[in-house]
């Protein structure tokens, strides 16, 4: 059986934290991520502000991306999953190199 999605679960570290406490900065990350990875936003970011940092996500029809900042800490998780021949690769390259990271750690989510 081939699979159908492309799927990047990373932990990033070491973001200046400037950078993870503007809400709509990052909000434009998601968006030059998901056309990176070959998909196509229907519509803006939903940007969900909280008392220790932010969550921006996109969902599309052929996918989402979603990234959780920690400003405090300087890190923040990413979630990207595409529909092939789309690359969540691609797209988790693009929010590294935006945040300018100093590391990435492929995570799994755990297991229950």
């Amino acid at each position: 059986m081939s699979r159908t999605f492309d799927h990047r679960f990373a932990e990033i570290e070491g973001v200046d934290a400037a950078r993870l406490s503007d809400p709509d900065g990052l909000a434009a990350v998601i968006v030059a991520a998901a056309s990176a990875s070959g998909i196509s936003a229907p519509s803006l970011p939903v940007i969900q502000r909280g008392p220790q940092g932010h969550a921006v996500g996109l969902v599309c029809l052929d996918g989402h991306l979603v990234l959780h900042a920690n400003p405090s800490r300087g890190d923040c998780i990413v979630d990207i999953a595409v529909r092939i021949p789309a690359s969540a690769e691609r797209g988790l390259e693009v929010v590294v190199r935006r945040l300018g990271a100093a590391g990435v750690t492929p995570a799994r989510p755990p297991s229950t």
